[in-house]
């Protein structure tokens, strides 16, 4: 016999989640992170800037260690898509290039981001995890998100990438520039003007190396 899931009572069925409580979990501990650090910072101090209790946290954390790669997750994807990495075959590789260098330059010269770095680099002997969790939860997952987009470019024809994960690490560090350096010392940003016309030369250079008919040449 089918039991019809909407006649049983709400403590049965299952709450539908608060996505409020989710939101003010993130943002709370994504402020504790950047202030006092990893180490310092704990799941009942997160609790408390959120105003939940510790068992909310954990009903949808494991530990603190995944709680920081979703406040890092959270982040990221407010900036950079999931559909960031999606191929268009009627939109031109330059315009989406160009486009995933602006949001990912947005992503790292980001207030949040910036001051996570800054504390990343003042504990990286002192607490080197977090150092580790955040290249493998931001830096890395988003690099291997652009290589594969870069993998189904090559296949559609519309690339011709070798070495896609190589490729991938290149061109993020060629847009990052002297835009995320500037940031990191505290310096005066790069003009937007000048901004837009360096990341339209990552592009091109990009494309200049790994168009379709270089090998034809």
């Amino acid at each position: 016999m089918s039991i019809d899931a909407s006649a049983l009572p709400a403590s049965r069925r299952g709450r539908p989640r608060d996505t409020g409580k989710d939101e003010a979990i993130l943002l709370a501990a994504g402020t504790l992170f950047m202030e006092r650090g990893y180490e310092a910072a704990s799941v009942d101090a997160v609790a408390h800037a959120a105003g939940v209790a510790k068992a909310t946290i954990y009903a949808r954390y494991a530990d603190k260690e995944a709680l920081f790669r979703a406040v890092l997750r959270h982040e990221c994807e407010a900036v950079v898509t999931p559909d960031s990495f999606e191929v268009d075959p009627d939109r031109p590789v330059r315009e989406s290039l160009i486009a995933v260098a602006a949001r990912f330059l947005d992503l790292v010269l980001g207030d949040k981001a910036m001051g996570m770095h800054k504390v990343i680099v003042a504990e990286s002997a002192r607490a080197p995890r977090m150092a580790e969790l955040f290249f493998e939860t931001a830096v890395l997952s988003l690099k291997s998100r652009f290589a594969e987009w870069l993998r189904l470019e090559t296949r559609a024809g519309r690339l011709a990438v070798d070495d896609p994960e190589g490729a991938a690490w290149r061109f993020m560090g060629a847009v990052k520039g002297e835009a995320h350096m500037r940031a990191a010392f505290g310096l005066p940003p790069v003009p937007a003007e000048t901004l837009e016309r360096h990341l339209q030369a990552c592009a091109d250079e990009f494309l200049c190396v790994h168009r379709p008919d270089r090998q034809e040449q």
